[in-house]
């Protein structure tokens, strides 16, 4: 290897610096210089530096760090860092003056054993206290940082949230590993004494509330009514531009609300440890009126799609029972009128999510056809009516 070189790779959203070799006396000089001319051709993004073939950092290299965070706004990110120098770092302080991310361990398949699916993402046990999550390929760094960072406001706010320790990579897709000691799912507990059912049906109910009396810190987490409106404009492929208004429309007569969304409840994401429950997978999270999560659950389990799990001990039937049960205890009443009242404003929620269904999951282009049929057939020509309803979702 070099004693030391750089290149530089310049993107929509980042400056990065790749460096191999030694930042020691005799290269000082022109890693300063290059940094600091690099940085004057492209002053826009965040800067990062590629250390994956970085041998050793002197303290002059440091200062040449601590000067360029200095002069910038956005953090400075220092990914793949050897141990080595992840030490240096660490001993000098400039772990905690710097994005620094080591470079991420690799694991093998004997040191997982599969326990399912989750949304988009695969999620591994690792001995008897150890989870790992493992995101779709394509997944970076960025990604994510912004989910670790929007785990960490839920927990702030009351959310019961596994936290994430470190980041590894797992046949060529980063994945992230939680301490989880004795734990399973709730959808492994109703696949394994379906009986309890009901019980655990409650408990999701009043815990989906909890969740929707949290308040989390304001500017953190997107607002859901402008993810729901990115949807909406992206449905241009399917739907006119009249149409997508009306969506539109509809989604901002909902009123605003500054309480956890969630965004991925359901049995599989939900796992229970010495009796409390934690949540994984908070990427969908943000903050708004939770009517966007009712109607989301309700579209899963009875309308659409129909299914609680992929377990195939959990029937439709079954999804039906587990959202009656779930819905009254999440309002405290099984007064069957006022469970209709909500139902019926619920339920207004669901079309408008399962119309957004083609822009928010990717599908093949038969699915998506069918959400657009659904759409033309119950949701648009009811806009109006419809519009009074989500008017009314104040839970």
């Amino acid at each position: 290897m070099k004693n030391y070189a750089m290149s530089v790779s310049v993107g929509d959203r980042e400056l990065c610096f790749i460096i191999e070799g030694r930042i020691d006396s005799s290269s000082i000089r022109e890693f300063g210089d290059t940094v600091v001319t690099e940085r004057r051709k492209y002053p826009h993004g965040k800067v990062v530096f590629n250390c994956r073939d970085l041998e050793y950092i002197s303290s002059a290299g440091l200062r040449v760090l601590l000067s360029l965070k200095k002069k910038e706004r956005s953090p400075i990110r220092l990914i793949n860092v050897s141990p080595d120098v992840h030490e240096t770092l660490d001993v000098t302080g400039f772990s905690r003056l710097l994005e620094v991310f080591k470079t991420p361990r690799d694991l093998s398949d004997a040191d997982v054993q599969k326990m399912g699916y989750s949304g988009n993402i695969t999620v591994y046990r690792m001995g008897d206290d150890t989870l790992l999550k493992v995101y779709p390929e394509g997944t970076n760094l960025d990604g994510i940082e912004q989910e670790r960072k929007y785990a960490h406001a839920a927990f702030l706010s009351g959310v019961p949230t596994l936290i994430a320790y470190d980041v590894v990579t797992y046949k060529g897709r980063l994945g992230m590993l939680y301490e989880l000691v004795k734990a399973t799912t709730v959808a492994s507990l109703i696949e394994a004494t379906p009986w309890k059912m009901d019980q655990y049906a409650a408990e999701m109910g009043k815990l989906l509330k909890n969740i929707h009396k949290a308040t989390p810190e304001p500017g953190i987490l997107p607002k859901t009514s402008a993810i729901y409106e990115g949807w909406a404009r992206r449905m241009s492929p399917w739907l006119y531009s009249q149409e997508i208004e009306k969506l539109c429309r509809l989604i901002h007569v909902i009123p605003e609300a500054e309480t956890v969304v969630y965004g991925n409840f359901h049995p599989r994401n939900v796992f229970i440890q010495h009796g409390e429950p934690l949540l994984i997978n908070m990427a969908g999270i943000s903050c708004g009126n939770p009517v966007f999560e009712l109607g989301a659950i309700y579209m899963t389990h009875i309308a659409e799609i129909e299914q609680l799990s992929q377990h195939p001990s959990i029937k439709t039937i079954q999804a039906k029972k587990f959202w009656d049960v779930m819905i009254r205890a999440y309002f405290g009443t099984t007064d069957s009128n006022v469970i209709k009242q909500h139902e019926d404003v619920i339920q207004a929620a669901a079309l408008l999510r399962s119309a957004l269904s083609p822009a928010a999951t990717p599908m093949s282009g038969g699915e998506a056809e069918r959400f657009i049929a659904q759409a033309r057939r119950d949701l648009l020509p009811a806009a109006d009516y419809l519009s009074i309803m989500l008017s009314s979702a104040r839970f």
